[in-house]
């Protein structure tokens, strides 16, 4: 004797083979953008901001005009905001100015305990990764860059923080001789730390 298939079996059936189909059609994109490192007893605050930069875009942040220029910016904790701008070249985004304001207008800029005289350790630029006449990589040095060879990881002091930059990820354009790099994207990790108060 033959089984039979009753009709609402073979809906069953069906619905059931058409679920797990469905489910692996659908895509999961999210950008996690900041990571509060922050337990019920840590005295001080600690955030990390994970960053995706292509030209005047920034995964999950907003874009605004700044001049001729893009500003991002992300609130890391109240009372304090990362700012990030672009440095447009002939042909692409070279570089990106980070900076910390109280504000999230990007008005009430906080100075950072830097000589004015060096070069800024806050400003991400292409040529830092390319020897000077662009010929080829530039070795990237193990530790904190310095003024002279700011390199993919960065310490920067602010009063009452400190911030460390991680480069993570980049692709460079025009890498040829002669010419002026930029980026054709770069990911970091930016941490900022807030630091005791001496008395």
């Amino acid at each position: 004797m033959k089984a039979r298939i009753r009709p609402w079996m073979a809906v069953v059936f069906i619905l059931a083979l058409g679920i797990p189909l469905r489910v692996l059609a659908d895509d999961d994109n999210r950008v996690i953008a900041k990571f509060d490192q922050n337990r019920p007893q840590d005295a001080l605050s600690a955030a990390s901001v994970y960053l995706t930069l292509k030209g005047d875009q920034a995964e999950g942040l907003p874009a605004l005009a700044s001049g001729d220029e893009t500003r991002f910016y992300i609130k890391v904790w109240d009372g304090l905001y990362l700012q990030i701008t672009t440095e447009t070249g002939d042909n692409g985004t070279r570089g990106y100015m980070f900076a910390f304001s109280s504000d999230e207008a990007g008005q009430d800029l906080l100075p950072p305990k830097e000589n004015a005289d060096d070069p800024a350790l806050r400003e991400l630029a292409a040529s830092d990764f390319r020897t000077d006449d662009n010929f080829e990589p530039r070795p990237l040095v193990p530790g904190p860059g310095t003024p002279d060879n700011r390199g993919p990881y960065r310490i920067i002091h602010y009063p009452g923080f400190d911030v460390d930059m991680r480069v993570l990820e980049f692709s460079i354009g025009d890498a040829q001789l002669g010419k002026k790099p930029f980026f054709k994207s770069v990911s970091c990790l930016v941490t900022v730390q807030e630091v005791k108060k001496k008395h």
